[in-house]
Parts: structure tokens; sequence; C-alpha cells
């Protein structure tokens, strides 16, 4: 009786959403060496130190990115493969401080004839810092992305060390600072790698981005729809024995 009255709306513990594990099969310091366009792509870009290779870790459930407390380790773009489906791509995260100017400017070149010319590049996941939010150097990489007409989506990290109350303002802020991009997708996704929170949701997304759908998440969906009907079925059991309860009264 009284779950109905507390549950208003539908809730559904959603099984965990699986990616290919991961193996790294090329890196590229010059568009040269880019591999062949073969799979879609999805690239993992942002600044330095805000948690890409830990990221692509978690999805996969791997540890084939290579992780360093040390900002600026990723000097090259990394090329993975997640099983005969779809590639992660791993950026040089841009706004290094200690880095010199020339290999910053050479990383930033690399990054934007990648995303010009990748024809089999579907999305980048821009990763900006749940603290700290949209920075200059994120705004203007953002900006190159608009020039390139290429497709981006925010994705919020480190969400775990930001009280619940202010993530919910940064969250807000963003979208709105997101709003006049033609090419942002607009829907800003939160994810805590180390709490593996929000992780369901962008493997979604990447897989949805590809078209991987239909093959990896036709059984949530079916999972879904029978939990929610036998929800419904339940609710009007209970919707029918309160209104008899007041005939009777």
């Amino acid at each position: 009786h009284g779950r109905f009255e507390r549950k208003k709306w539908f809730q559904y513990n959603e099984p965990h959403v699986k990616l290919p594990h991961i193996a790294f099969f090329a890196g590229a310091q010059t568009p040269a060496s880019f591999p062949a366009e073969s799979l879609p792509e999805v690239g993992v870009v942002g600044r330095s130190n805000v948690g890409k290779s830990t990221l692509i870790n978690q999805l996969c459930g791997s540890l084939t990115a290579r992780v360093s407390d040390k900002p600026g380790l990723t000097q090259q773009i990394n090329f993975y493969t997640a099983g005969r489906d779809l590639h992660l791509v791993d950026m040089p995260g841009y706004g290094f401080a200690f880095a010199k100017e020339e290999a910053a400017k050479s990383w930033l070149d690399l990054i934007e004839t990648y995303v010009r010319k990748r024809k089999t590049l579907r999305r980048v996941m821009l990763l900006l810092d749940a603290r700290h939010g949209i920075k200059a150097n994120d705004r203007e990489f953002m900006e190159l992305l608009d020039r390139s007409n290429t497709q981006f989506q925010i994705v919020l990290t480190k969400c775990d060390l930001v009280h619940r109350i202010d993530l919910a303002k940064r969250h807000k802020l963003v979208s709105m600072q997101t709003e006049k991009s033609r090419n942002c997708i607009p829907r800003v996704l939160m994810v805590s790698a180390r709490e593996r929170s929000g992780l369901n949701e962008l493997r979604k997304d990447i897989l949805h981005t590809c078209t991987l759908g239909q093959k990896y998440l036709a059984n949530h969906k079916k999972l879904e729809t029978i939990a929610l009907t036998e929800y419904l079925e339940q609710l009007k059991i209970y919707q029918d024995t309160a209104r008899a309860k007041k005939r009777r009264q």
C-alpha cells in the first residue's frame, strides 16, 4: 500500500552496460601516422589531468590506457580498439602549463587535423573537471570543434569531489554556456570514475553514437519494458483495491 503512495515515478535499476575490452593498436604523433579509417571512432579530450585515460579504463573495465598523476603524459593521439565494433581515441590534454610552447602547439595542431579530416569520427567527448567548469582553454577548444563542424558532448568528471548542490549549479551553468554552440549535444553528462557513477549513461551514448545500440542494448530495453509492465500491473491492483475500500466506507 505505502510504497505506491511514496513511489510516484517509475524507478528501474538498470543492469550494467558493458563495452568491449580495449586494446591499444596505434599511436600517432603526426597526421601521417593516423591508422587507416575503418570502425566508427569516439574521441576523448580535455584539459591535462582531467582524467581522460582513467575514464577510458573505467568505461571498458580495463587498465590498458596509461594513467599518471603527472599532467601532460599523453603526447600523442592513442587509438584503442573496443572489440571489432568501435575505436576510442585518447587525445593529448590541452592547457598543460609546463609544456613547452612549441610542443603544446604541435599537440593542438595534431588534434585539429584529426577532428577536421577524420571521416570515421562520430563524436568528441569533451571532459571538464566538475570543480572548475568551462575555462578559457576549454572555450577555445569548443570554438575549434565548432569551426571544424565536429559534433561534441560535454562530460563533467570528478563529480564525487563536488557537493551535490554545487554540482547541480555547475551542471546548469555549463548547459547554459554551451547552448549557442551549433555542434554541442544539448545533454551534459556527469561521471565519477572513482565512484563509477554515470558510466552507464556515457556507455549508452557512445554505443548509440556508433549505431551499436541494437547490438548491445536491445536486451536492456526488453528488461526495462518487462519491469515497467509489472509495475503498472501492481499499481492497477493497488488502485482497484483502494477504490473498493473507499466504496465500503
